[in-house]
């Protein structure tokens, strides 16, 4: 496992059968789209590529664990807010499982890059992947300026205009694109030209695209560890939550009642175990079980 202090590549998605949907229209996949801007702004991730589903959304991640982890989380967040907001939901992603597998190789980048862009086609879309709109595969080997022609400059907007059209209050890059409908473009938050330069060329992209690879990835994600967040990162998080939300990053120096306040925090974000609770706020995990 990659530690907090070294970058990698990571295949980062939820858990495509726990949900009947979470993108129901042309609308919420949109904005879906801009919360991924959004969370690369919020925490620094490289986005590859991505495909997001009716059900579920996959990502390509080149980062640090511990920011590839806060990238799916704040995802989570964000989307769980939209369909409570819409559709009147509460809570609605809250026990979403999510993996976050490390890849170790050239090849297994490749292999999960091409996987992501066919998903579109395997989940049953009557097209080519590079026609599936609501993914990255439509930007690679293309010159995208005639999608860009009609698009206009977030700088072209106030900032009223820009909250009330993104749903966000996070500052994002003046001279990103958005599209009549309110989507920030792919072209400006995605690394497409990296993942170009480890294809190498169209031709091996399309070879990698025919792989059939969804029994091979699909078993990588089973047996990944949903849910599981390290200690070494968990603790680090407790302790910088417990300098936001109390001022002190010294665990030990909060109050019982504090400590229960971080742990409830800690499990609504990450679906932390009242055992591996205990362990990072020394507390004892049986009595957690009547509090969190």
């Amino acid at each position: 496992m990659n530690t907090d202090d070294d970058c990698g590549y990571f295949h980062v998605c939820t858990d495509g059968t726990s949900l009947a949907w979470m993108f129901k229209d042309a609308n919420d996949f949109a904005y879906g789209i801009n919360r991924i801007a959004v969370c690369k702004v919020l925490t620094g991730v490289i986005v590859l590529n991505f495909s997001l589903m009716d059900n579920h959304g996959h990502f390509l991640l080149y980062g640090t664990y511990t920011k590839c982890l806060k990238f799916i989380n704040r995802y989570k967040v964000l989307t769980g807010k939209w369909i409570s907001h819409k559709y009147k939901v509460p809570k609605y992603l809250k026990h979403l499982p999510t993996s976050i597998i490390p890849l170790k190789s050239e090849e297994d980048i490749l292999d999960v890059a091409s996987y992501i862009d066919r998903n579109a086609i395997m989940a049953g879309f009557k097209g080519l992947p590079s026609e599936y709109p609501w993914g990255s595969c439509q930007l690679m080997f293309k010159n995208g300026k005639d999608r860009l022609a009609k698009c206009k400059r977030i700088r072209d907007f106030s900032e009223n205009e820009l909250r009330d059209l993104l749903k966000t209050r996070v500052t994002m890059p003046d001279d990103w694109l958005i599209n009549d409908e309110g989507m920030i473009m792919p072209e400006c938050f995605t690394a497409i030209d990296t993942l170009e330069k480890l294809f190498k060329s169209p031709a091996r992209y399309l070879y990698f695209l025919t792989k059939k690879l969804e029994g091979k990835i699909d078993l990588d994600i089973s047996q990944s560890q949903k849910n599981f967040v390290p200690d070494m990162e968990l603790r680090k998080t407790a302790t910088d939550l417990a300098l936001k939300m109390f001022g002190t990053s010294d665990i030990d120096s909060l109050r019982a009642s504090e400590k229960i306040r971080l742990a409830r925090r800690l499990k609504s974000e990450y679906l932390s175990s009242h055992k591996q609770l205990g362990r990072i706020l020394h507390l004892d995990a049986k009595l957690l079980k009547g509090f969190v």
